[in-house]
């Protein structure tokens, strides 16, 4: 299974409680990181008359040069990461990261009244998100046995987007964003000091923690040899449905984190007069119910494709419910509840198709080593993110109301895409595919 070799004879591994104290720093790392990404988005508006004038840009906005600095350097960096991680070892890997987050958050604070400064500090952040990133499945197969990787795995995603919703919550909370309160805009100083604080705390701790291994290995079943990149690459092309399952899982995670990353100026288009972060909380919402119950369903009835095409259906009345919110709201409730409510379908499809595409792609790319299938699962996203923001800033205001016409779109050619992926011919849950394992080792807690 998977191209797991299974040694015949049982034998006795041990997994160390201290592994627990491993996973917790992954999860601080990428919770120090990630909130840093996305924390300026949900006051958009503020963030961007804070910086008004610095930057003479025609197209882009200060919130938008931020977030894509983090897609861009994640695509150019991931690759040197991975090199970087194997030529040193997990400890100085976290060493590193711990490093340009303490730098770059208060870089970010120190020097929050100069955009150029505050922009060199989001890169060097990128830099670090990129370490922890790419080292994640590495760290993992050191301490954990395999029957407990995928938990840990899950966890460590889990973590970077409740860090997402985090900010989705308390950033409008920390800032005054009611339209015509007279101290409209205070506390983004207060804020941006505590996401500092917060941010280096958190990364501190992770740096002082960290081990490279545990005293003995954390499993006796060996797996297969690190593939290149090329070569993984090359098996892929061959596979049409993987192929294929990679753009369209590509595209409707750019979609959705181009949703966030625009959340309050689409608000804005869309009627919401207060930038309160409702429209970014509602997809958390309702991408929380989907990610928990879909898998799930997905499992039980042992359909990958017909779940993953089920997301991509049901993304498309969520997008027209907000390209069309305020036609809809003149008839039938309020513009702003028919957003939320589309926005919540939107986060409903789209982040529960995120964990159902994953393991599809894995059973679909058998041969191929799942981590390198994950990595490149990431590496296409944040560049399909990278490039619909782009084309997104490139919108002068006469085509900015089509942006959102343009996610629906791409959405839809999603849709016709799933329809032509082929059923997993190994559809195994994780109980069923951890058996082997478990039958073969004993894993002896310390």
């Amino acid at each position: 299974m998977h191209g797991i070799v299974y040694p015949s004879p049982m034998k006795s591994v041990k997994a160390y409680r201290y592994r627990y104290v491993i996973l917790l720093c992954l999860v601080l790392l990428i919770f120090s990181v990630e909130i840093q990404w996305l924390n300026l988005a949900p006051v958009g508006r503020v963030t961007n008359h804070f910086y008004q004038g610095q930057l003479a840009l025609k197209y882009a906005s200060p919130v938008d040069l931020l977030s894509l600095m983090f897609l861009l350097v994640f695509v150019v960096a991931s690759i040197p990461s991975s090199y970087l991680l194997h030529r040193l070892g997990p400890r100085w890997a976290v060493w590193i990261a711990s490093g340009c987050i303490v730098f770059g958050s208060l870089t970010k604070w120190i020097y929050l009244a100069s955009l150029p400064a505050v922009l060199f500090g989001q890169f060097i952040l990128a830099l670090g998100q990129a370490l922890v990133l790419t080292s994640i499945t590495e760290i993992v197969s050191r301490w954990f046995p395999i029957r407990e990787r995928g938990m840990a795995v899950g966890i460590t995603s889990a973590s970077q987007y409740l860090s997402l919703a985090a900010v989705m919550i308390l950033t409008p909370l920390l800032v005054a964003t009611r339209a015509n309160d007279p101290s409209w805009g205070e506390g983004f100083e207060r804020m941006m000091g505590i996401y500092a604080l917060v941010s280096s705390i958190l990364a501190l701790i992770p740096a002082f923690l960290m081990r490279e291994n545990p005293p003995t290995p954390s499993s006796t079943i060996q797996t297969p040899k690190n593939q290149s990149f090329r070569t993984s690459f090359r098996i892929m092309n061959k596979n049409a449905s993987l192929r294929g399952l990679m753009i369209i899982f590509s595209i409707g995670w750019g979609v959705l984190m181009t949703l966030f990353i625009k959340v309050d100026e689409i608000s804005a288009l869309l009627g919401f007069n207060d930038s309160n972060g409702f429209l970014g909380i509602s997809m958390f919402a309702g991408g929380m119910v989907g990610a928990i119950v879909l898998p799930g369903l997905s499992d039980r009835y042992r359909r990958r494709k017909l779940f993953f095409l089920f997301c991509n259906v049901c993304s498309i009345p969520g997008i027209l419910l907000l390209v069309f919110c305020q036609q809809i709201g003149a008839v039938l409730l309020s513009s702003e509840a028919i957003a939320l409510i589309g926005a919540s379908i939107v986060g409903l499809s789209l982040l529960a198709s995120i964990p159902i595409g994953s393991q599809y792609a894995a059973e679909l790319g058998i041969g191929i080593s799942e981590e390198v299938i994950q990595g490149f699962l990431l590496l296409f996203s944040q560049g399909a993110c990278a490039v619909i923001l782009l084309v997104s800033l490139i919108a002068t205001d006469a085509y900015s109301p089509m942006v959102l016409s343009t996610l629906a779109a791409l959405l839809a050619a999603s849709m016709i895409g799933s329809t032509f992926l082929k059923e997993s011919e190994m559809i195994v849950t994780e109980e069923e595919r951890l058996k082997g394992v478990i039958e073969q080792e004993i894993v002896h807690l310390q």
